[in-house]
């Protein structure tokens, strides 16, 4: 009996050893790596200052600082905007603009504010940084919701189907961290901690869910008519397609667009789709990328014929010039 006791410590004393080489030799051989588990947001040089670390949202902007305002809303905006007061709109409709990268460079909503003028209208913009429709739903009903708009215009982007991501500290540095599998199943502190937790779960990462990231966006959306509709303010989205011909989409890209369009037209959400549009710019030879090989940010010059669709469209008559 004894005998069997001593061959199972050795061999618990064995394994332990061993797990611990590997997770030596995975922290040697591959310093700072995430194994294939995770990809990291890169924020700008300085950027990253504005923001911190949210256990429900990932991360969400710093407030009242020289990037954000107490509204959850981009400071630099330009003279016309930045005169715009939060407790009076002056008898002006109140537009707030939400979304990732491409609302927060503002160029759309440039475009638009130029077509439609600032006599009637106010251009707030909340975009932030990677942002998905959850996290946006997150932070406009703990901070947006303030600024109290008559509508709210959603850009709805083709990675809006990835996961809210995993965000601790290292080094007194931010790491956000997009995860390859369901949030919910994996432990941060562990991942955080441990190279060799990291690589199992790159080694196991399975297929993306679509069933779960479908359902979650679901949720998503019903979350933003739900509260908007609380608040009596108008809501539309911007379905904004991959910018490149749709020949050269992806399967998971074609997945993503097929399925917001579903989702919209199962909750009745009133959208802009910018497909076909898109499509003439190119015809009409529009360079519709903000740089070669991205497919994601539309050029100045795409943003402007994207509004001008927009505005044929009427995107803004859902509103009025409420003055409340």
């Amino acid at each position: 009996m004894r005998a069997n006791l001593i061959r199972v410590g050795l061999l618990v004393l064995g394994l332990f050893v061993g797990l611990l080489a590997l997770e030596l030799g995975l922290r040697l051989f591959f310093p700072d790596s995430l194994m294939g588990a995770a990809t990291q947001l890169q924020f700008a040089a300085g950027g990253q200052k504005h923001f911190q670390p949210d256990p429900e949202c990932g991360y969400i902007p710093v407030l009242d600082d020289d990037v954000y305002d107490g509204y959850g809303c981009r400071l630099d905006r330009g003279r016309q905007l930045d005169s715009y007061d939060g407790e009076d709109r002056q008898g002006r409709c109140r537009i707030l603009f939400v979304g990732d990268s491409v609302t927060r460079r503002e160029r759309t909503m440039r475009a638009l504010q130029k077509l439609y003028g600032d006599k009637l209208y106010e251009y707030w913009n909340a975009g932030v940084e990677s942002f998905n429709v959850e996290q946006e739903l997150i932070f406009y009903r703990r901070v947006n919701r303030k600024l109290k708009p008559d509508q709210v215009i959603l850009t709805f982007h083709n990675n809006d189907f990835q996961e809210t991501p995993l965000v601790s500290r290292k080094d007194g540095q931010l790491q956000v961290l997009f995860l390859r599998k369901d949030r919910a199943q994996i432990d941060p502190w562990w991942f955080n901690h441990s190279y060799l937790y990291r690589w199992l779960t790159g080694i196991n990462l399975g297929r993306f869910d679509r069933d779960r990231r479908r359902q979650a966006m679901s949720e998503a959306l019903a979350g933003w008519t739900e509260t908007l509709a609380q608040d009596k303010v108008s809501f539309s989205v911007i379905l904004l397609p991959i910018l490149k011909p749709i020949d050269q989409w992806t399967t998971r890209e074609k997945w993503s667009r097929e399925t917001a369009l579903q989702l919209l037209g199962e909750q009745k959400i009133r959208y802009f789709d910018l497909l076909s549009d898109m499509e003439v710019a190119l015809k009409e030879g529009v360079s519709i990328q903000e740089s070669p090989d991205d497919s994601w940010h539309p050029s100045a010059e795409a943003a402007e014929h994207f509004a001008k669709h927009l505005h044929s469209q009427g995107i803004l008559s859902a509103s009025g010039t409420s003055g409340r």
